[in-house]
């Protein structure tokens, strides 16, 4: 009689290794970019957010040895179905936090004089299957902030005349200058809380998945009994 006995081909194990290895490593290095991002330290922008998808993609493969094809595929589709959301929500919360942290640095109103506005070059958009191409033009915007007078060169879509004036903001103590659109950020919060949702079952919900597909559990064998 066939008895069931848990336990690990030797390829299993190498490959359950490969897998929690580069696991581990893409969140310790995301981990490590995040903080730096959070401390506007630019060292985020260096190699390590390049390091976490080559860990990604080695931990995937590690899964291949590990469940078999057809299981790794279904773990490799339930992965990207939690991943892909929390990947969104984490570039809209970036584009978030970098408006936010914008408007709290402008946060003097400032009145911009304009001059020497001259075509630069096209802009094209693309809407669906409609390209809509528009002139640029390059402005020197003039203003006077912390008791400095800023001068700034900038692309607009629209062609001022010369002592054209527009209230802005800016940051007093360094000349940065912005235009606040409550209504882009707005948006942006509001999606980003719409991607957020599924996010928050991405954790639970892959620990299931690789449960589910027998990661996180021995399989089991058969082994026949002594005659």
């Amino acid at each position: 009689m066939a008895e069931p006995e848990n336990g690990w081909s030797p390829l299993q194990r190498i490959g359950a290794a490969v897998s929690v290895s580069a696991f581990v490593t893409a969140a310790v290095v995301a981990g490590l970019a995040a903080r730096d991002w959070t401390l506007d330290d630019p060292a985020w922008l260096g190699a390590r957010p390049w390091v976490v998808g080559p860990a990604l993609m080695v931990g995937l493969l590690g899964l291949v040895p590990a469940l078999g094809w057809a299981e790794a595929g279904t773990g490799l589709t339930l992965f990207l179905f939690f991943a892909v959301p929390a990947v969104l929500c984490t570039a809209l919360t970036t584009q978030d936090v970098l408006d936010v942290r914008q408007w709290l640095r402008t946060d003097q109103s400032v009145t911009v004089t304009l001059s020497g506005c001259h075509r630069s070059g096209t802009r094209t958009n693309v809407i669906g299957d409609y390209q809509d191409t528009n002139d640029v033009y390059d402005c020197t915007y003039s203003w006077t902030a912390g008791g400095r007078n800023w001068e700034q060169v900038r692309t607009t879509e629209k062609n001022h005349r010369d002592g054209y004036r527009t209230d802005m903001w800016t940051d007093p103590s360094t000349g940065e200058l912005a235009d606040h659109s409550i209504v882009s950020t707005a948006w942006g919060i509001f999606w980003t809380g719409v991607v957020a949702l599924p996010s928050l079952f991405f954790g639970p919900g892959l620990v299931f998945a690789l449960y589910e597909s027998r990661l996180l559990r021995r399989p089991a064998r058969e082994v026949r009994d002594a005659a």
